[in-house]
């Protein structure tokens, strides 16, 4: 019989309770500040979804470095979800609601980190960045250091504890290993998150062997496993123990695709891990249009003239390269009259060298656009007047880019490896990510004939089944169910 590798559990047990309840996790979206990213949507839809069509047997919670498994009631996550879905062009913090005093503090060091990473010059603030991401385990001692440091001098000035108040004592100087989740056996525990940044694994699957109440965990993609060489840091090691953590402590696991389902499963047994049950979700695509925010003039401007889109973080992994030089390509072979190349995405790691071509290549000057931070009003904006759109890259859990350009009508040439062709389907052009040449003849053939791109663009709108977020969250919370004791 396999041993599992995971430890930590609680000192504190309680009774079940006869009704049963699914516990979602929205540790992410609780801290989070900017325009959403995939895997932030996937939780903020959902916690969306339970807030407008589920009632108490939904309830939620957040992990805390230092307490554990907190209670957020459905008010707090109704304020929530109402701020990032009023989150515009303001990189301003927003503090969460009823966060402590110190978690504020703590955010705010981070907060400034951030934004004084923001004014230097993106290669300075990329290595530094990559710097601070190898050393993330010291990083977080300190950030908890300087948590413990404000709460001895807010001890030492104004004392909390009472001499026979042992509960306090407890709450007050023991790690949250002693402190239970607020669980029962009877409950499911739902986590899709950013989970291997924020949450404990082996203190959660102590509360689950010690209370006996379900998990559920996501799995997006296992690539820093795969091609740690596309990842910023030595992730490779850190994410394998991660997976391993996950295999041991979910009683079920969401994948976001067939080959992501199909990379866990391999990996998993490689490594002599538990395999457990497995699930396929789409995630959804639709761009929320509940809030009316005005586009900014820079992007109506653009949207007047021809241009191609590419929506994804700038990151190696992506391949923004591919198209730069497959740019570069038609234009020495005199085809100059090119849609405008429009990047949109969070700038991230090892393209360095990428953004210094761009800046200083002449060849390329007034071809290439990248805007890194756009409102979804202006997303769904540049997706609906781009000429058609574009997604060369190398690997991936799902594609949300290419599922968004279907969903807005769009024709897209793009990468046929790992899942895309499970997201694309038969509508789009599958293009070998690392072949410039097919790049560059497939953009050329495109450009010279809008008439094709207009069949294809028909056919999806004749026949492309898109998935909305809300049915990727009837699926989630319909599997959820029939796990409930």
């Amino acid at each position: 019989m396999k041993t599992s590798p995971l430890s930590g559990s609680s000192n504190l047990r309680s009774s079940a309770s006869n009704a049963s309840t699914i516990w979602l996790d929205i540790t992410t979206i609780y801290g989070w500040t900017t325009t959403a990213v995939g895997i932030v949507r996937m939780e903020m839809e959902c916690a969306t979804y339970a807030i407008e069509h589920l009632g108490s047997e939904v309830r939620f919670c957040r992990f805390d470095e230092n307490q554990g498994y907190l209670v957020i009631e459905r008010e707090q996550v109704i304020a929530l979800l109402d701020r990032l879905q009023c989150q515009v062009k303001s990189r301003d913090f927003v503090q969460p609601a009823a966060a402590d005093a110190l978690s504020v503090r703590v955010a705010g060091l981070k907060r400034r980190i951030k934004r004084s990473l923001g004014r230097l010059p993106p290669s300075l603030s990329i290595t530094i960045w990559s710097f601070g991401t190898k050393r993330k385990t010291a990083l977080r001692a300190f950030l908890r250091a300087y948590r413990d440091i404000c709460l001895a001098i807010q001890e030492s000035i104004r004392p909390s504890i009472r001499p026979n108040d042992f509960a306090s004592i407890v709450r007050t100087v023991r790690p949250y290993e002693v402190i239970r989740a607020p669980f029962e056996k009877s409950d499911v525990y739902l986590s899709m998150g950013l989970d291997w940044d924020h949450k404990d694994l082996p203190y959660l699957f102590g509360q689950k062997k010690q209370i006996g109440f379900k998990v559920v965990l996501f799995c997006y993609d296992i690539i820093p496993i795969l091609l740690p060489h596309l990842c910023v840091g030595n992730v490779a090691a850190f994410f394998a123990k991660y997976f391993a953590d996950v295999a041991w402590c979910a009683d079920d696991v969401f994948c976001i695709s067939e080959h992501s389902k199909k990379d866990l499963r391999r990996f998993l047994k490689s490594i002599d891990a538990p395999v457990p049950s497995m699930q396929v979700v789409r995630l959804g695509a639709s761009l929320s249009s509940t809030v009316s925010t005005p586009i900014d003039p820079t992007i109506l401007a653009l949207a007047r003239m021809p241009y191609l889109l590419f929506v994804s973080t700038i990151e190696r992994r992506k391949n923004h390269e591919v198209l730069y030089r497959a740019y570069l390509q038609l234009i020495e072979a005199g085809m100059t009259k090119l849609p405008r190349l429009v990047f949109v995405g969070k700038l991230g790691w090892g393209v360095n060298d990428f953004l210094a071509d761009v800046k200083f290549d002449q060849r390329i000057q007034g071809y290439i656009t990248i805007l890194h931070y756009v409102t979804d009003a202006e997303l769904k904006y540049l997706y609906q007047h781009a000429d058609f759109t574009l997604f060369p890259s190398l690997y991936e859990g799902w594609g949300l880019p290419v599922a968004e350009s279907l969903m807005s009508g769009k024709f897209c040439l793009a990468s046929n490896r790992s899942s895309v062709p499970e997201v694309g389907q038969g509508f789009i052009q599958y293009i070998d990510p690392w072949d410039i040449n097919a790049w560059a003849q497939q953009i050329a053939y495109f450009v010279a004939h809008p008439e094709e791109v207009k069949l294809r663009e028909a056919k999806i709108t004749a026949q492309y089944q898109a998935t909305t977020w809300q049915q990727a969250s009837e699926q989630i919370f319909s599997r959820v169910s029939d796990l409930l004791n």
